[in-house]
């Protein structure tokens, strides 16, 4: 099962997870591309009809940072990941440091603690918006709830692996 990738008795093939990475990279880039048009189109005025009044300022600027980024991202990422796959010298470093027991046990505890404090924050987020704006609330609770089934489900999968 491809939970069990995630386990530190796993091993890690190196060279396929870097070429993961480049077609993840490809990804963020055809994302970023897409963003960087949308963001052309709500610049131009183009299907303004669909958006509310004063968002016709916000919509440009948010899908062209993000699709900046996105592209960003996707080059660095590709960059790196091919230089691994073509210096041995460099991939054999990075190898060791992403496949160090020690690495891999503090990236696990990280998202632990990051998914602990993401729930607290959206709860008290929760508790906090329904005095400024019940839509803020009502999403709040919605994405609440979505990350709790989500939680949920990977809980029963990971027994289930293990």
């Amino acid at each position: 099962m491809w939970l069990n990738r995630l386990f530190i008795e796993s091993p890690i093939d190196f060279e396929k997870r870097c070429r993961n990475r480049v077609w993840i990279g490809v990804m963020f880039l055809v994302l970023g591309a897409a963003a960087l048009v949308l963001s052309f189109v709500a610049r131009n005025r183009v299907m303004v009809m669909y958006l509310e009044p004063g968002y016709t300022d916000y919509i440009p600027g948010f899908y062209g940072g993000t699709g900046a980024g996105l592209v960003a991202a996707g080059v660095i990422s590709i960059i790196r990941n091919v230089k691994y796959l073509k210096n041995p010298e460099l991939g054999k470093k990075q190898k060791i440091y992403e496949t160090d027991e020690r690495n891999r046990m503090l990236g696990l505890r990280c998202w632990a603690y990051t998914g602990y404090t993401m729930m607290l924050t959206l709860y008290i987020g929760i508790l906090v918006s329904g005095f400024i704006s019940l839509t803020v609330s009502k999403t709040l609770m919605i994405v609440t709830a979505f990350y709790a089934v989500v939680l949920f489900v990977f809980r029963r999968l990971l027994q289930k692996a293990m």
